[in-house]
C-alpha cells in the first residue's frame, strides 16, 4: 500500500478537533467537500471502535468504512470496507491529533490506499491527495468558523480564507 502524509494546524483545541472528527465520525460530509453525505451504519450515533459509516461522493460513488482502533483522543484508524471507488483495491487512514498551544492543534492523516492494476497510484496519487488536502481544509473551516465547505463553495472558501 502506498503511504501518505497531509497534515494541517487548526485553531482550536485537541478536544474540539477530536469531536469533530471522532465523536461526529458519521457526519464527515460536514467539513469534506468532496462528498455530498454521509450518515452512520447500524445503531451508532456517534464515533467509536468498530463504528461504521457510509460516505457518499456523487450519485453514483460511495464508500463504506469503520474505525478499526482507537487511542482516546489521540488517534484513530479507519479502514474501508467497501466501496465501488475504480481503481481503488484497498484503503485505511490514522488520524493523529496533537495539541501545539492552548487552542491550536496539528491533525495528521496518514492515507494508505492500493490499486488495482498497481501500477496506477502513480496516476492516481496526484488526485487522491488533492481530495485529502480538501478535506483537512474543510475540517480547519468548519471547527474555526463553524462554516461548512462543500463542492460548490471550496474554491471561493479557499481563496479567501487561508
Amino acid at each position: 500500500m502506498t503511504e501518505s502524509e497531509f497534515k494541517v494546524v487548526i485553531n482550536a483545541s485537541i478536544e474540539q478537533a477530536w469531536e469533530v472528527l471522532f465523536g461526529q465520525y458519521g457526519d464527515i460530509h460536514i467539513h469534506n467537500p468532496t462528498m455530498i453525505a454521509s450518515n452512520y451504519i447500524g445503531n451508532a450515533t456517534e464515533g467509536g471502535l468498530n463504528c461504521s459509516r457510509y460516505c457518499q461522493f456523487d450519485e453514483k460513488l460511495h464508500l463504506e468504512e469503520k474505525i478499526t482502533e482507537v487511542t482516546e483522543g489521540k488517534s484513530f484508524k479507519v479502514e474501508a470496507y467497501d466501496h465501488n471507488l475504480p481503481l481503488l483495491k484497498a484503503m485505511s487512514a490514522v488520524y493523529e491529533l496533537s495539541s501545539i498551544e492552548a487552542g491550536k492543534t496539528e491533525v495528521k492523516m496518514t492515507s494508505y490506499v492500493s490499486t488495482s492494476p498497481g501500477f496506477m497510484i502513480y496516476l492516481m496519487k496526484g488526485q487522491l491527495g488533492k481530495g485529502l488536502e480538501k478535506h483537512l481544509f474543510g475540517l480547519k473551516y468548519y471547527l474555526e468558523t463553524g462554516k461548512t465547505v462543500n463542492s460548490d463553495n471550496y474554491a471561493k472558501v479557499f481563496k479567501s480564507y487561508k
